[in-house]
């Protein structure tokens, strides 16, 4: 028995958000704003 599952209809990812998803620079920008999102709600929370 198998404890894999299986999602036949979701969708794939295309071939630029797999050269996306690899490259460093796009990762770096995309950790840098989450990061950025994350100081304006904590700093938002605290009066």
């Amino acid at each position: 028995m198998s404890n894999l599952t299986t999602f036949p209809n979701a969708p794939q990812p295309t071939a630029a958000e797999i050269r996306a998803r690899k490259n460093v620079l796009i990762q770096f920008a995309r950790f840098t704003v989450l990061n950025l999102k994350m100081i304006v709600m904590v700093t938002k929370g605290h009066h």
